[in-house]
């Protein structure tokens, strides 16, 4: 073979290897999930009550298809997109907690998440939680209103010195969700939530981040009131996408107030309530303006210690104040987050030179589309007295779990780990959670429980209080003749106590039929339990 020959081969090789490369490269590149079209599950599912206090959801699979433009395969073309078919096995489940009703989706044969991401579908939005206020708004929708509305259609650019600004086409919103312009936002809550939105516009290393932003504390609630679902709140564009959206918007009119109110002189801002003659440097409402963030007001640079601040968590009663902390997190991250969990959970005792008499910090490790970081959440000067809601925790963001992890903040403070929300006292050495029939909580299966008695019961090393509830709960079965799986740690437990006579599997209602206070108490401990593991 001449040397011109060995080099065209040689030539010819390196070709077909760069090729390769080039495929592996591109395609490792979409099995990355970077091009997949997300779907948000939780947009095409609706509420409607089931007629006995309770509520079903239906999962909208011919709108899914339709507005994400996917095939929609006739019966001979079936089995050519088992993606399809994958979709159309999906369904929402609803679980009550209280007041709380989480929304999961789940599929009737195998997860199809690799299958769907084979054929470039990720779902986002696949498990969330609404109130019982929430539920009841979303199962009363009105007809003539749009149930959906996405935020990023209504947003136009414009170009400035450094870059672009963007604004919000708030009279298109309000006529596509077909709410009266004229409508006076003080007893419209649709025109109210409407007319607060505004957009943030900030420049980014992958182009412009943009996220829905309000005036309004109670935006979400009044979006939920008048049946009015906002998606598609936190996007990014490119300087292309920037560039194509350029326009100008339409200011509202302003709504025809009654005769008898007095005059009034528009503000002229964009997103402004009417109505009302605005001061000169009109105050922030929420303490950085984000669509999601917490209501309340902005902590002081060094708030004053409470001198009632209670110095040990034994025998508190953490309920309401883990409520304040998750509904916290729910307003930061609205129907925007994957799911939530909480990974670091501190209580801190501050000596006489801290800032709070202690501390009460949770770490959530929340997923979102965008990826994952780590929220912490702070409730500052615990007392025993006193109610909390959303706008006593303060919030903010890592991305690095070794810089959430750390306490290095709180180095006025003697830091105690709450492992599955309790930590061993000192008042609790001698105590055993269990009495000598081996239960926790005897008296459950004819008396209520209350939050305070179970947050009380002595954890120990071994035994942490998410695994004594589960005890707490599972003995009420085991008491009524629930025989568990001879494989079970209950099982091994229980049937070491002459009192344990299995009979067969025993389900929670015909538990209550015997037992009538069993179920408020398997409630109420469930709701607990899930407030340890997951916020």
């Amino acid at each position: 073979m001449s040397n011109a020959s060995i080099r065209r081969l040689i030539g010819g090789l390196g070709t077909v290897l760069i090729l390769l490369i080039c495929a592996v490269v591109i395609g490792a590149h979409f099995l990355t999930g970077r091009n997949l079209q997300r779907i948000d599950v939780s947009s095409y599912t609706t509420v409607k009550s089931d007629g006995a206090n309770g509520y079903v959801a239906t999962l909208d699979v011919d709108r899914m298809i339709e507005r994400e433009r996917l095939h929609n395969p006739t019966e001979s073309e079936a089995d050519q997109y088992p993606e399809i078919a994958a979709l159309r096995g999906l369904s929402v489940r609803i679980t009550q907690r209280g007041d709380l009703y989480e929304l999961e989706t789940v599929t009737t044969g195998e997860d199809p998440t690799a299958l769907l991401k084979k054929h470039g579908i990720r779902l986002v939005n696949t498990k969330w939680s609404m109130q019982g206020a929430e539920m009841r708004a979303a199962a009363s929708q009105q007809p003539e209103r749009s149930g959906d509305l996405d935020f990023s259609a209504y947003v136009k650019t414009a170009r400035t010195a450094n870059g672009y600004t963007a604004a919000v086409d708030v009279a298109g919103m309000l006529r596509d969700a077909g709410v009266d312009p004229n409508a006076d936002p003080k007893t419209d809550p649709g025109a109210r939530a409407i007319r607060s939105l505004d957009v943030a516009c900030k420049k980014t290393g992958n182009g412009y981040s943009m996220q829905t932003t309000s005036t309004l504390q109670t935006v979400m609630e009044d979006l939920a009131a008048a049946g009015i679902r906002i998606v598609n709140t936190q996007w990014t564009w490119t300087e292309a996408e920037m560039e194509a959206h350029l326009g100008t918007v339409t200011p509202p009119q302003t709504p025809v107030q009654p005769e008898t109110s007095a005059p009034t002189t528009p503000s002229g801002t964009f997103n402004d309530v009417p109505g009302k003659t605005p001061a000169a440097t009109p105050a922030p409402t929420t303490p950085s303006g984000t669509f999601n963030d917490v209501p309340g007001k902005t902590p002081a640079a060094t708030p004053a210690r409470s001198a009632n601040a209670i110095d040990t968590l034994y025998g508190f009663d953490q309920t309401e104040v883990r409520k304040a902390i998750r509904a916290a997190k729910e307003q930061k991250y609205g129907s925007s987050y994957e799911s939530s969990e909480i990974r670091y959970n501190y209580f801190a005792v501050g000596n006489e030179t801290a800032a709070h008499g202690n501390v009460f910090r949770i770490v959530y490790n929340i997923t979102t589309s965008g990826g994952t970081e780590y929220l912490i959440a702070d409730v500052y000067d615990l007392e025993l007295e006193t109610g909390y809601t959303a706008s006593d925790v303060h919030l903010r963001t890592e991305t690095d779990r070794t810089a959430a992890k750390s306490t290095a903040d709180l180095k006025d403070y003697t830091v105690y780990t709450l492992n599955e929300g309790s930590m061993v006292f000192p008042e609790n050495k001698d105590k055993s959670p269990f009495d000598k029939d081996g239960l926790v909580m005897a008296k459950s299966i004819k008396e209520s429980l209350s939050y305070d008695e179970l947050w009380d019961i002595p954890a120990t090393d071994d035994m942490t209080l998410l695994k004594l509830l589960g005890y707490a709960r599972n003995e009420m079965f085991a008491r009524g003749g629930h025989k568990f799986n001879d494989t079970s740690n209950y099982y091994k437990y229980f049937k070491q106590f002459s009192w344990y006579k299995p009979t067969g599997s025993v389900s929670a209602d015909a538990l209550a039929e015997k037992y009538p206070a069993t179920k408020k108490n398997i409630t109420t401990i469930k709701f607990l339990e899930n407030l340890i593991r997951n916020g």
